[in-house]
């Protein structure tokens, strides 16, 4: 297969004969002979004959072994020089067409590889960094959007983690592979909140194209693309009904910790749940006895609400210090709302049933298993059991009940619709409208001027003691004669 041809400054050069291809070595784009001493992988250039008469097809390739692995090795070269030749020393038509196809693939296969290496798309633990930083191309969010879209990333990646780890690349995520993870999704959230989560999948791999390098979008809408993809559900819109009084009560007052302060910012102020455990003492005054917030929902706009504390309120966030009042009101809420808005509804959910309430529609979801008075029947450890009904859940009672329930009492009560506007920050008085929920129970239940947010618990509400009268007072030792004073001046006052 060699050829002696010359000797040129004492060394011996070697010609490849014709039609064994050039042996070569390559490394930092630069190529050396097979004998150079330089340790670099080895090529092989060779021209595949053209069946049809003419100019045959120059192929240049990187020899590797079975494992994929460059080869190194002269010895180990010239036997895949060999093998990759053979073909078309056989003279058969036939034979030499395979081996054309078969070495344009690879060709083909090894420049993708090549262009990937130099370029690399866009690998899926990366793609949130990404969207996130592609402001030009992207819609523009605002603070809560982009973290319920983070929340829908989070949860895909975890997927992605847990099933397919084997998938780097962005682009790896195939039809099959979404509607796998859309089937997964069906099983755990409603209709409405399932689309929300497919469009911005969409979304992101749209605005992700050119990185990730796509060739197309699993998530698309089929319906309005004429094309593959996954299909949205069609939903009802189920509003969230209001609770009684006789349910918040039991609500409010079967709550402790953060859990109860929550709960009781929700019914108080008629706040939504993200806007509750993000509040910050920045955004309270306990001495003009108000709360200034601007909404998560409506932060572009920049229009805060101004809402007022009720007595109850007021006297659970006077037990904080005020050396610590500052960050958050709430910083281990906020801190896992802001991870994944799951994490406090399902201890919401959970606070609900244990209250007796059930949290879903009747006819969906699941439903609580209760005795012949009608109470709910509970496991060994105390938690409420629940029976699926074998359809999707449609949930009927959740933290925006709290929502609901203060416009509704407060449009009982005779509030003007004015004010209810401008204190839940609704842009126009439909929206305001849609949440009037004003029945016989609650008309009679608030007309006995809000006992719920009763400072003593005998149904008359104490003004709010002045900023400097709780530093006063919490200042004074924590003897333990002092002490329930102290106590009793903050909750109501002595007796």
């Amino acid at each position: 297969m060699r050829k002696t041809v010359s000797k040129k400054n004492g060394r011996r050069k070697r010609r490849a004969a014709p039609g064994t291809g050039r042996l070569y070595k390559r490394t930092g784009g630069k190529e050396y002979p097979a004998d150079s001493p330089v340790n670099a992988p080895y090529w092989i250039a060779y021209t595949v004959p053209n069946p049809a008469g003419g100019r045959g097809k120059q192929i240049r390739q990187a020899l590797r072994n079975q494992d994929g692995r460059a080869i190194t090795d002269r010895k180990a070269a010239e036997a895949e020089r060999k093998r990759i030749v053979a073909p078309y020393q056989t003279g058969s038509t036939v034979e030499t067409l395979k081996a054309v196809q078969a070495r344009l693939q690879d060709a083909e296969a090894q420049h993708v590889q090549a262009v990937d290496q130099a370029d690399p798309p866009l690998r899926i633990k990366d793609a949130w960094q990404a969207y996130d930083a592609a402001k030009l191309d992207r819609p523009e969010s605002g603070p809560e959007t982009m973290r319920q879209y983070k929340g829908h990333w989070d949860r895909f990646e975890r997927w992605m983690n847990a099933t397919h780890p084997e998938k780097e690349y962005l682009r790896d995520v195939s039809l099959a592979v979404a509607r796998e993870y859309a089937n997964d999704l069906l099983d755990s959230v409603s209709a409405a909140r399932f689309n929300k989560h497919v469009r911005f999948l969409d979304l992101l791999f749209r605005i992700l194209s050119t990185p990730a390098k796509l060739t197309g979008n699993p998530w698309q809408n089929p319906k309005t693309t004429k094309g593959e993809g996954i299909q949205r559900r069609q939903h009802r819109s189920h509003s969230r009904r209001e609770l009684t009084i006789a349910e918040l009560t039991t609500v409010l007052d079967r709550a402790d910790g953060d859990l109860g302060t929550l709960l009781l910012l929700g019914a108080a102020t008629g706040l939504r749940l993200g806007d509750c455990c993000t509040l910050e003492w920045g955004d309270v005054d306990l001495a003009r006895g108000i709360i200034r917030r601007i909404p998560n929902k409506t932060a572009r706009s920049g229009k805060p609400v101004l809402l007022g504390i009720p007595p109850r309120l007021h006297e659970r966030l006077a037990e904080t210090p005020t050396r610590k009042r500052t960050g958050y009101v709430l910083p281990d809420l906020a801190e896992r709302y802001k991870r994944d808005v799951a994490l406090v509804t399902n201890a919401v959910r959970d606070h609900l049933l244990d209250c007796g309430l059930d949290v879903h529609a009747p006819g969906t979801g699941s439903r609580i298993v209760r005795d012949a008075d009608g109470l709910p029947e509970r496991d060994a450890d105390g938690k409420v059991i629940t029976k699926p009904t074998g359809k999707t859940a449609v949930v009927d009672v959740g933290f925006h009940s709290l929502r609901h329930t203060w416009v509704s009492m407060h449009a009982a009560a005779g509030t003007p619709g004015a004010i209810v506007q401008a204190s839940v920050g609704h842009a126009n008085p439909a929206m305001t409208q849609h949440y009037l929920h004003v029945g016989e129970d609650t008309a009679r239940d608030v007309a006995r001027a809000l006992p719920t947010f009763a400072g003593n618990g005998n149904g008359e509400a104490r003004e709010p003691l002045p900023q400097w009268a709780v530093e006063l007072i919490e200042k004074l030792p924590n003897t333990k004669a002092v002490k329930p004073i102290k106590a009793a001046l903050l909750k109501g006052g002595v007796e």
